[in-house]
């Protein structure tokens, strides 16, 4: 049966886990999220359906909000999400938020899980983990993905269980990240040794950047992924002064083009 695996992803580790799920499901098909955003109500997924993605303020991305309740799954069997996330109480909320949005559309979420990869979020308080940390969280976020594939082989119903799932997203205040993240980009910055190559316009999943005689964020479609801060080959690019001495992210798995827009 038919398998296609929706995906969205900043640093590359959502885009590693949907690629391992859909390695060990048979007739599988690996579909950006992004790339795909603009003609959402012509998609009419059959079968098995699933969304990869990272956890964004203890809750679902803005752009997989409005993919999840544009989409058509009227001939979909079975759903599943898998929810990616870094800090220690990053897993939650988006399990009873995908299962809401699902409700309306009268379609039940068959299975949901969260798994743990490495934290690149550095606009807060804390850094990348010491990259000899790194190899250990890859292996253990491959093997839940191998679980994951069980399940969603056996369509069988299960749901990872939270602390923090409803409570968190009131904590981190995900509604108004919601409303407010397409104009996060104005703190973002080039620094003097950007040399302009482009490649923070290719791989903005939301074609939010643009580059004259500088780079410029447009504050338009921002989803605050934080790829063009950690893909720049230069460092060129921060957030404000918090980021100038902290270390870039980039899952050693997915090649540069696969982030492309």
């Amino acid at each position: 049966m038919e398998t296609s695996i929706f995906y969205f992803t900043g640093t590359g580790n959502s885009l590693k886990i949907a690629k391992d799920i859909g390695n060990n499901l048979n007739n599988s098909t690996v579909i950006s999220i992004a790339k795909n955003i603009s003609n959402v109500n012509r998609l009419n997924p059959k079968g098995t359906v699933g969304f990869v993605f990272p956890v964004f303020y203890c809750g679902i991305p803005q752009i997989v909000d409005k993919f999840l309740k544009e989409i058509n799954l009227a001939d979909v069997s079975y759903t599943f999400i898998a929810a990616v996330y870094g800090a220690t109480a990053g897993n939650g909320g988006c399990i009873h938020q995908v299962k809401n949005i699902f409700k309306e559309k009268q379609i039940e979420l068959n299975s949901a899980f969260y798994v743990k990869s490495v934290d690149n979020f550095i606009v807060w308080t804390w850094d990348v983990p010491p990259t000899e940390k790194h190899d250990k969280l890859h292996k253990d976020a491959c093997k839940r993905a191998d679980f994951i594939s069980k399940i969603v082989l056996n369509k069988t119903s299960y749901y990872d269980k939270s602390l923090v799932e409803y409570i968190g997203p009131v904590l981190f205040r995900h509604k108004n990240f919601l409303k407010t993240v397409n104009n996060k980009d104005k703190k973002f910055s080039a620094g003097n040794n950007c040399n302009r190559c482009g490649l923070c316009v290719k791989v903005c999943p939301v074609k939010n950047i643009e580059i004259d005689k500088t780079v410029k964020w447009l504050h338009q479609n921002c989803q605050f992924c934080l790829g063009c801060l950690h893909l720049c080959p230069n460092k060129s690019i921060n957030y404000g002064k918090v980021t100038l001495k902290r270390q870039r992210y980039r899952n050693p798995y997915i090649k540069m083009e696969e982030y492309f827009s």
